[in-house]
């Protein structure tokens, strides 16, 4: 069996001299000396200073005494010595024992330099820490089980950080709850980009534990609300993805789906969940508008002697493709009357963005367009439990849902995809392939040429 490691060091006395060519005649500085785990040796300027042959350092078993040459009080010297020698071991050992598994350089160095041992964050484990947090806010339902089995997945990544960036302190994994801070957390930030290759939405997620961890610690005085405030800020502002979410062909609604959301409509007695629905049958009715152009759309775009919304839509915003003109139907006209009485708004349409929003703050926009999601999609949630569905209903499933049902009805792609806001039939057609093909042999069909001449069979 190994050795035992103990859990505190013990100190020796150490003459420093040169073990080559020392001076017989000089006297060298004695020092206290202490060696913990790797480290380099910690040491405390005795006040005394001692001739090589005036110093036996296996004396009082290996810790080192003076020689009665060294003069008539070498005996309360090394008293003195062997006192203050315990006094340091003691310190060491009750620190240990309040703190376990926490001894580090920096306490043996205020220990030997009578500095105060007590520490803001009372020698807590930063990972353990940020893991009780996830566990409390689990058990509270405060968040679910994938949230909280991969916070406890990012914090493994956090110790691999710590161990390969040699960043732990009082262990290689780890690190105190008050050693934590801005720099170590925009070092972790360049970890997870460049050698993990995370994208900012995945990194951001890791970090969201951490800033919560940070969060209780500042509210229960283990760091400061400086520290806190800065490590919140290293959060990444992350480049705004309004693009054309992924189509899932399984996730579309039948006609026979769509009566039975109307159905429910009718029915239900929750105000903003039916504002939801039909913030959702606008955007089908409206030629599939996308959920952020219709959190976007404004009264101004709405011309209702021409039934028809003009506007510029986020996603081609950058290019300055012109307005996108959409035709609006009875029901699209009938929503639209029914939140102008309302009047909840002076400039949009439907109660999801403030007056004063400004739509050409990309980043914001972008925040607002996944809050305002969230909200929509929890709500219709609920509703496509209700009526059966067998996959979530969200609100692009109303854009998605318009775009195969008209293909499959006869529409032809050119139309669809201007309605849809498509920069060409090709984008269409990548989306809504296996809408199309069965398509085309009716179209031809449809005009009926047959100029054929006499062709003899000549089987």
């Amino acid at each position: 069996m190994g050795r035992h490691r103990r859990e505190y060091p013990l100190g020796k006395l150490r003459l420093r001299y040169p073990k080559k060519g020392f001076d017989e005649k000089k006297a060298y500085t004695l020092y206290y000396e202490y060696t913990w785990l790797d480290d380099a040796p910690i040491r405390k300027d005795t006040g005394l200073r001692v001739r090589v042959a005036d110093w036996n350092e296996k004396g009082t078993s290996g810790k080192g005494e003076l020689r009665p040459s060294f003069g008539n009080d070498y005996k309360k010297q090394n008293s003195l010595l062997r006192d203050s020698l315990s006094k340091y071991d003691s310190q060491l050992q009750e620190y240990s024992i309040k703190h376990p598994h926490q001894i580090t350089s920096e306490v043996i160095r205020a220990i030997l330099n009578d500095a105060p041992l007590t520490r803001q964050d009372e020698g807590r484990d930063f990972v353990k820490y940020v893991k009780e947090i996830l566990h409390s806010r689990y058990t509270t339902k405060r968040i679910g089980k994938s949230r909280y089995e991969n916070g406890l997945s990012g914090m493994v990544i956090f110790q691999e950080f710590l161990i390969s960036q040699n960043k732990g302190t009082y262990k290689k994994d780890s690190i105190y709850l008050g050693e934590i801070s801005k720099e170590l957390i925009e070092d972790y930030i360049i970890y997870r980009r460049s050698v993990k290759k995370n994208k900012d939405a995945t990194i951001n997620h890791s970090l969201t534990p951490i800033i919560q961890a940070c969060e209780k610690a500042k509210d229960e005085g283990y760091i400061s609300s400086k520290t806190y405030s800065s490590i919140k800020d290293c959060r990444i502002i992350e480049t705004p993805d309004l693009e054309e979410e992924k189509f899932d062909s399984k996730e579309i609604l039948t006609k026979e789906e769509l009566q039975r959301l109307v159905d429910f409509y009718n029915s239900d007695t929750e105000p903003r969940r039916k504002e939801y629905i039909e913030m959702f049958l606008f955007a089908f009715h409206a030629g599939g508008m996308r959920p952020i152009d219709v959190m976007t759309l404004t009264w101004a775009n709405v011309n209702f002697e021409k039934r028809e919304v003009r506007k510029i839509l986020i996603k081609t915003a950058k290019s300055r493709i012109p307005r996108h003109t959409i035709p609006l139907n009875e029901a699209a006209i009938t929503i639209l009357r029914k939140w102008q009485r309302m009047g909840r708004r002076n400039k949009f349409v439907f109660d999801v963005l403030d007056d004063n929003f400004d739509i050409n703050d990309e980043s914001t926009l972008y925040y607002a367009r996944n809050s305002g999601n969230k909200k929509i999609n929890q709500a219709l949630s609920v509703v496509g439990q209700k009526i059966g569905l067998g996959f979530p209903l969200t609100f692009k499933v109303a854009r998605h849902s318009f775009a195969t049902m008209a293909l499959t009805d006869g529409m032809s792609i050119s139309i669809v995809s201007r309605l849809l806001g498509h920069s060409s039939t090709d984008t269409t057609e990548g989306f809504y392939a296996e809408y199309i093909p069965h398509k085309l042999d009716e179209e031809l069909n449809k005009l009926h040429y047959n100029f054929l001449p006499e062709i003899e069979n000549q089987g």
